[in-house]
């Protein structure tokens, strides 16, 4: 069977195979209409997220970024705080030097930072899959970045795993482009070097992007010897590769290294970044399907099963289909099929979104806090869905163009659907569960919910009308209200109303403020409920009042 034949009677394998359909305007139009709304929200809402648990250190190691350089590279303060040195620092340092200039105060600028490297994200994310499968594939994709709650909420909360994330779907796309046939332009050569060594100067984790670019090489190569290509094209071919991937490993760590200077003091730093990950000695109780369970016993089940949890029901679909597009082009041409420069993006890009878990469940490493030490995972497994629905799409329409319309109305509402949801929780939108569990609702006291104790801010704010309305506390008797937080101090103190302060002594305080899902064993103590604050029925945070038992 011919590859011609494969494309027009299978327009599943036909992703895999053929180049992408030709530029259509409309869905590019409305590609640029949803980055400007979104634009337009990350600017009027990025002052409604709480501080995340450890952002306080992590604003810290980039003031100390700062004072390297500042100083000469004679403050090396930054090399012994706490384990920050372990990470890079390209976030932290741009947010330190924002905020020389910024009006929106310390934490708010790095929350709108946050929120516009989720836009840049997201620019990537839609090229990527406008490059494998076409224009309507991206703006697809381009909306099922968009309404992933882990995805949205992360994007302010969180200053490590999330640029972490949209870094490497840059390195991706890049490494994608790389392999298209032809030499490759400067710009995807710098491309790929600049946008590989910002992954690599965020986590370490980042070095399986190089292994992942060169097990697809040597798959390709050994695909394309199968089919008889002489050896003297292929050396020519690795030849130019090797000078491609030897710029790029050199600009990446240029890159890598200002961002992280820590990782060029020693020869075996990065070796060292790389063992202390993988055996992190941090071992939290994390609640799992109901049960208190350390972070070092985790069972197999609690990365993949987040995933089908937490990603909203229509990727797992588009996953679905586009597994089964990948099951039909792989026993068609199981020998052939990587000589193919579009089987060797799909590859690369499966890569990206599967071999972490699969590491995970191999390995068993620490894990805790959900999904986002494997955040990065995400994008790649909702572009891959997305251009699954894509192709299911296509399929449908072939057979019939109304069911076509109608199977594109109802994805269209569930996407509304899903929108409506993130709205509802704002600014907690990383809590999200789909209905595989019953959303957040079911989810209560099953799985951790604010584990950033962003809900710790809306709790403060609220205290103050309770302090306010209580003749017996501070505003009236001059004495300050003392309230205590499982909870990082910043997170809390940072919102305190007038008439309360910060305490880090349970026994003495009058307030305790919690998050659901949230194990803080020893620190729960008997009180009147005084605050909830709830999202779709649900309680994500609230304050006792200790004095009455």
């Amino acid at each position: 069977m011919s590859q011609a034949s494969i494309i027009v009677r299978d327009p599943i394998a036909a992703s895999a195979l053929s180049t992408p359909v030709a530029v259509t305007t409309w869905p590019r139009a409305a590609a640029y209409a949803i980055f400007a709304v979104l634009a337009a929200v990350i600017l009027l809402t990025f002052g409604d997220y709480g501080i995340s648990w450890d952002e306080w250190l992590q604003n810290t190691y980039g003031l100390k970024l700062l004072d390297y350089y500042t100083s000469g590279l004679e403050d090396e303060a930054a090399f012994e705080f706490v384990n920050l040195f372990l990470y890079g620092g390209f976030f932290d340092m741009l947010a330190a030097i924002l905020n020389l200039v910024s009006p929106f105060g310390e934490y708010a600028t790095r929350h709108l930072l946050g929120g516009m490297i989720f836009l840049a994200g997201l620019v990537g994310g839609w090229k990527l899959a406008r490059l494998l499968a076409g224009e309507r594939a991206g703006l697809i994709a381009l909306i099922c970045l968009a309404t992933t709650p882990l995805l949205y909420g992360h994007g302010f909360i969180n200053p490590k795993d999330s640029p972490l994330a949209w870094f490497a779907i840059w390195t991706t796309y890049f490494a994608c482009r790389l392999m298209e046939p032809g030499r490759p332009t400067w710009k995807t050569v710098v491309g790929f070097g600049v946008s590989l060594g910002l992954t690599v100067g965020t986590r370490v984790i980042g070095v399986v992007y190089i292994d992942y670019f060169v097990a697809v090489l040597a798959i390709a190569a050994g695909s394309r010897m199968i089919m008889g290509e002489p050896w003297q094209a292929q050396a020519a071919r690795m030849k130019a590769s090797a000078l491609a991937v030897g710029v790029i490993v050199l600009i990446a760590f240029v890159v890598m290294a200002f961002f992280w200077p820590w990782s060029v003091q020693e020869p075996l730093n990065l070796v060292a970044a790389l063992r202390s990950f993988a055996h992190f000695a941090f071992y939290p109780l994390v609640l799992w399907n109901g049960e208190l369970i350390r972070a070092d016993h985790m069972p197999h089940s609690y990365l993949p099963g987040l995933i089908v949890l937490q990603l909203p029901e229509y990727i797992l679909l588009g996953l679905a289909a586009a597994s089964i597009s990948a099951v039909i082009v792989w026993r068609r041409r199981i020998l052939t099929l990587f000589a193919e420069p579009r089987a060797q993006q799909y590859l690369f890009v499966v890569a990206a979104g599967t071999a972490p878990i699969v590491g995970y469940v191999l390995f068993d490493p620490t894990i805790y806090n959900g999904l986002r030490h494997f955040l990065f995972v995400v994008p790649p497994l909702v572009i891959l869905g997305a251009i699954g629905l894509d192709r299911l799409l296509s399929v449908v329409e072939g057979k019939h163009r109304t069911a076509g319309l109608i199977l594109a109305g109802v994805l269209a509402l569930a996407a509304l659907r899903q929108t409506v949801l993130m709205a509802r929780l704002h600014p907690y939108e990383y809590v999200s569960y789909n209905s595989f569990v019953g959303g957040v609702a079911g989810a209560t006291n099953r799985f951790e919910l604010d584990y950033w104790g962003t809900s710790l801010a809306e709790s403060a704010r609220a205290l103050g009308a309770v302090i306010t309305k209580d003749p017996s506390l501070g505003l009236t008797t001059g004495v300050p209200a003392k309230v205590f937080a499982c909870g990082d101090r910043t997170s809390a103190e940072n919102f305190l109303p007038h008439g309360a302060v910060w305490t880090g002594v349970l026994a003495e305080a009058d307030f305790y403020m919690g998050m659901t899902g949230v194990p803080c064993e020893g620190y729960e103590k008997p009180g009147k409920i005084v605050v909830e604050i709830k999202r779709l029925g649900v309680v994500i945070g609230y304050v006792r009042d200790l004095r009455h038992p």
